[in-house]
């Protein structure tokens, strides 16, 4: 069940006032999305670019609201005359109210997650571990922000041992903010890199906005957990972080056992289990290492934790495999990609115990978020990819032709094309069951569009 709240509650915390109709003792849970209000629930009336929420009051009451939590002002145009509205100064700030008094209210243990690639990996596998042995309640939204994570919290059932949540950011400030309502008991900061360099300038800003997650955490009581040895990210952490425990993410603490094309078996220093990840590469290594600590601090034994990981299965866009209309193997990388990610998925593709087959084609979309460094960052990894072996490197668009044009040393074919119907015409003769596909890049329709038209599963 989760929370719930009385007009008398929810005058208290937010301190609004009744608008119109009556007080009544009856509690329900808050909703902000009126094609999902149930009866009972309040609705509460959001702003948003698409529509406001004040325009759908009279719905609101025909679907069965216990009351509307609305911006106040002198009349309701489309409200109910019968209903409740409790009137407040900003509808989003009363989600936020509502939303950390139910946090405190259900007070489970909190794991935060953020960082420049890595965030909903580690935040699923932490997810998938923590379930072996407690009642988790999770983030789900695919870009979260403030309200996301407000109606994450707000719909935690009331008996939630475990919170995972992953946060995101586009300027300083931000994680800082959503670390104060959260209050996370284990801040995960996976990684930095290029990624935001566009609406934070630096790497030097990079970390210390991802390291405003850290602020939150009880310096007695709470546990930093960084998935990288940057020393920007050790450097501002020790200042956000300042006096608490902080365990660092180093490659000697992985040793891979085996890699076969399914799975990846790894050991953890000072650790007598074996490890398993349904995913490749030294990335999702990091992740899991990430997450193996998290649950460590939660008490879990590496036994019930090796068990919880072999769940966890790589969603779409996250290393997913998949297969084409002509039988070949087609990972999707699809959902977001920073310089660095891009260079671990090649990195794993490449690997032959992973991906066995005799023909490569790599497809690369545009990183974005980039600023005007974009140009140079894309031209860097197009030279880096020079050096690699494999059949063909495909780009789409104008940012990601950059790389093209400066991988020219390389020994391997080069086609650059605009879009996705361009990129499924050159390979609809090249695949068969000998050939594997990557396609990575920042999530764009062209690259989810390329992924359904070479995919066998049309819902890739």
């Amino acid at each position: 069940m989760t929370a719930k709240f009385t007009a008398e509650e929810l005058l208290k915390i937010t301190g609004g006032r009744i608008a119109a109709g009556s007080i009544s003792d009856e509690s329900g849970s808050a909703c902000a999305e009126i094609d999902q209000l149930q009866a009972g629930q309040w609705f509460i009336a959001l702003p948003s670019k698409r529509a406001d929420g004040h325009d759908s009051l009279a719905e609101a009451a025909a679907r069965g609201a216990l009351g509307c939590v609305v911006v106040d002002r002198e009349r309701y145009a489309f409200a109910s005359p019968e209903a409740t509205l409790v009137a407040v100064p900003s509808t989003l700030q009363a989600l936020y109210q509502l939303a950390s008094f139910s946090r405190q209210q259900v007070d489970p243990i909190v794991i935060a997650v953020t960082g420049s690639s890595g965030k909903s990996t580690t935040r699923d596998m932490c997810k998938d571990i923590a379930s072996k042995k407690f009642k988790v309640h999770w983030s789900q939204a695919d870009r979260p922000d403030a309200k996301n994570l407000a109606l994450t919290i707000l719909s935690m059932p009331d008996d939630c041992e475990v919170l995972v949540v992953e946060l995101s950011q586009k300027g300083r400030g931000q994680i800082s903010w959503l670390s104060s309502l959260l209050k996370p008991d284990i801040g995960v900061v996976t990684n930095i890199g290029l990624a935001h360099l566009e609406t934070l300038g630096s790497i030097e800003n990079i970390a210390a906005a991802k390291c405003e997650l850290l602020e939150g955490l009880s310096i007695r009581e709470g546990l930093a957990v960084l998935g990288s040895t940057d020393q920007h990210l050790i450097s501002r952490a020790s200042v956000a972080f300042a006096g608490g425990r902080c365990m660092t993410y180093h490659d000697s603490q992985i040793d891979e056992v085996a890699v076969t094309p399914e799975n990846t078996l790894f050991s953890v220093s000072g650790s007598d289990t074996l490890f398993e990840i349904n995913s490749h590469g030294s990335a999702y290594l990091r992740d899991a290492w990430c997450a193996i600590v998290c649950a460590r601090h939660l008490g879990m034994s590496d036994h019930d934790i090796a068990e919880g990981l072999r769940r966890y299965v790589p969603p779409r866009g996250r290393g997913n495999r998949l297969v084409t209309t002509n039988g070949a193997l087609l990972i999707d990388e699809s959902h977001s990609a920073t310089p660095d990610s891009v260079r671990a998925a090649v990195t794993a593709f490449l690997d032959r115990r992973a991906v066995p087959a005799k023909k490569k084609y790599i497809v690369l979309g545009k990183i974005t978020e980039l600023g005007e460094t974009s140009e140079n960052i894309h031209s860097k990894l197009g030279r880096w990819l020079s050096e690699e072996s494999f059949d063909c490197l495909i780009t789409i668009g104008d940012c990601a032709a950059h790389i093209n044009a400066s991988a020219h040393s390389g020994k391997f074919e080069r086609v650059s094309c605009v879009g996705s119907e361009e990129v499924v015409h050159y390979l609809s003769d090249k695949l068969d069951e000998e050939t594997a596909v990557l396609v990575d890049g920042s999530d764009c329709a062209e690259l989810r569009c390329l992924v359904n038209a070479l995919s066998r599963d049309k819902n890739a």
